[in-house]
């Protein structure tokens, strides 16, 4: 698998991932809550997708 796929595959799962939270957020009664926790989901997220392009 060369790195080109290896970003197309990371960038369809980031787009998949974008869609259920979407999905999840507009469906929780306690958005104010949820939002918080997303924040916190996002930037472990961003820190693991950018150390695995490293």
């Amino acid at each position: 698998m060369t790195e080109e796929q290896k970003k197309k595959y990371l960038y369809i799962l980031f787009i998949v991932v974008v869609i259920v939270l979407a999905l999840i957020y507009f469906s929780v009664p306690e958005r104010a809550k949820f939002f918080e926790n997303q924040i916190l989901w996002w930037k472990e997220f961003n820190e693991t997708f950018l150390g695995f392009l490293r």
